[in-house]
């Protein structure tokens, strides 16, 4: 691990409840090489900025340097190298690993009228809790109404869409019908009428021909007979009027004929024709008058039936909701209220009366067999974490007793629930999952996890508090003669009580286990990222300055 790792880690591994702050130093500023008080009320105060920057220093000794004499140099620890545990060591709350919310899901707000004693060990149906349902039931009652009307009124629309139906195949038949005959009769005038009508004219026409000219013989005779005095002049003329007669048939036959062929039989046949395409037209409209009608009637039962969907639907949320007043417990457990979440408080708020929202956990059910610490684990020690890793659980109420587990679960993302007290603390709850089955643990009770993070052997190794961090370095005092002389060092991991050491320090050194105030004093001056960063600005806009000058002359 690189020292830069190192210095993400708040220095290494230990619960924050182990970090007490930094107390307030009250030593003078003695010695040869005092400073100015201006100078020394800087330091202090730079000090100060760098303690509360810094997480290390919230973790690497504060309460032995509390407990050690300031003003004592003569605390020497020796450099060697060692073998010890790195334990992570957090407190945490004892929780079911398998647990059943009951939450509320009654819409919008419900009064509870029931509700299960905090404790018992509740077996699978039991009732939970009952909720207020007076407007639910009022609500069942108008929708029960709501749907015998939409049913009614469904009802008559099938029927009535049955008999327009059956009305409409029924005209849709006569129109068929009709043109059926129209076609039969232009059919028959064809085939039969005008065949016959052509015909008799036809006869008539040759018959008449056949009187004019057996009149006309008659007369020739006639007048043949009445030369020679065998006929008298009345019965001659009686033979030329039956000529003429004859003659007018003939003429009225042909008339007969030609305005039967111009005129009758292609009148008849456009009338016959005519009726037969008003016949096939009336049944298309028929077809389509019987279509829109049916498509409005369908439209109309569509909508009755969605109507009574609709309402049938509220009918049965508002029954699946009354059934949802009455909460039973899903499988056995222990039953716990839920308690509020606030960061400023924590009570439970579900009673006889109380008043609940949608949503709203009302009881957990715990499955006590089977249990689990949750610890919230600073960001910079999550890299040391991982599932699987060993770790003794001590609860409160069995002293003396420790129960084993490992790390089962680490959360992917922080969770930022004290923001409000702290911005920038971004912690991650981390589960550890107790080793066997139980019957006498309950959830609720505070426990504390030593996790085994990693075991370093033959390392070099100072004790916490021997390390002094200022901006993004660490320095130990090592005695140097008689006197302290700061030594930067580059840091691994550390355990609550040493710190391993990669660079800087060697076996056989001295460090110094008190740091004073004029200890600090000797620690180099550390340039902030921001005065970097102006500094360079500057040094960048001389040299441009220098250059611009040099192309002027």
């Amino acid at each position: 691990m690189s020292s830069l790792d190192y210095t993400k880690t708040a220095a290494g591994l230990g619960s924050s409840a182990d970090r007490p702050a930094a107390p307030a130093s009250t030593q003078p500023v003695v010695g040869p090489s005092a400073r100015p008080a201006r100078r020394r009320r800087w330091g202090r105060g730079l000090m100060a900025a760098v303690i509360a920057a810094s997480p290390l220093l919230l973790y690497i000794g504060w309460t032995r340097w509390s407990q050690a004499d300031a003003t004592d140099n003569t605390q020497l620890f020796t450099v060697a190298r060692r073998s010890f545990p790195v334990i992570l060591r957090q407190k945490g709350e004892l929780k079911a690993a398998n647990s059943i919310e009951i939450r509320s899901e009654v819409e919008g707000r419900a009064t509870i009228i029931y509700l299960v004693d905090e404790g018992i060990q509740a077996k699978k149906g039991d009732l939970l809790v009952e909720l207020a349902s007076d407007e639910i039931d009022e609500d069942i009652r108008e929708n029960e109404i709501r749907v015998a009307t939409a049913k009614a009124a469904y009802e008559a629309a099938a029927k009535s869409f049955e008999i327009l139906q059956d009305e409409n195949a029924s005209k849709i038949r006569k129109a068929e019908l009709v043109l059926h005959l129209a076609q039969m009769a232009l059919e028959k005038f064809k085939e039969g009428e005008a065949v016959e009508q052509r015909q008799e004219a036809t006869l008539n026409l040759k018959k008449a021909e056949a009187q004019l000219e057996q009149a006309s013989e008659t007369l020739k005779d006639s007048e043949s007979l009445f030369q020679e005095g065998f006929l008298t002049k009345i019965e001659r003329d009686g033979d030329r009027l039956r000529k003429l007669t004859a003659d007018l048939d003939r003429k009225k036959a042909q008339i007969q004929q030609e305005v039967l062929e111009k005129y009758t039989f292609p009148m008849t046949l456009q009338e016959k024709e005519s009726d037969v395409v008003e016949a096939g037209k009336d049944l298309e409209r028929t077809r389509k008058s019987a279509a829109a009608e049916e498509a409005k009637g369908t439209a109309d039962v569509a909508a009755r039936k969605s109507e009574l969907a609709i309402v049938e639907d509220k009918l049965a949320r508002h029954k699946d909701q009354k059934a949802k007043t009455r909460i039973t417990a899903p499988a056995d457990g222990l039953v716990v209220y839920s308690r509020s979440g606030s960061w400023y408080r924590s009570e439970t708020q579900i009673d006889k009366g109380a008043q609940v929202f949608e949503r709203q956990s009302l009881i957990e059910l715990p499955d006590t067999r089977t249990m689990k610490i949750a610890i919230r684990v600073h960001e910079a020690q999550t890299q040391y974490l991982k599932p699987g890793l060993p770790a003794n659980v001590e609860i409160e109420g069995f002293a003396g007793r420790q129960f084993p587990g490992k790390v089962s679960k680490i959360a992917a993302l922080a969770d930022s629930q004290n923001r409000w007290l702290n911005p920038n603390l971004k912690e991650y709850e981390t589960e550890i999952l107790l080793d066997g089955e139980f019957t006498q643990l309950k959830p609720g009770l505070t426990a504390r996890a030593d996790v085994l993070v990693t075991q370093l052997n033959d390392v070099l190794a100072v004790p916490v508090q021997t390390v002094f961090a200022k901006g993004a370095s660490y320095y130990v005092f090592v005695d140097r003669g008689g006197r302290p002389e700061p030594v930067q060092i580059t840091l691994g991991i550390a355990s609550n009580e040493y710190l391993e050491v990669k660079g800087g320090l060697e076996v056989g050194d001295r460090a110094y286990l008190a740091i004073t105030d004029e200890m600090k004093l000797m620690l180099p001056e550390e340039t902030s990222e921001l005065e970097k960063s102006f500094n360079n600005q500057a040094a960048q806009d001389s040299k441009a300055a220098n250059n611009q000058k040099a192309k002027k002359k």
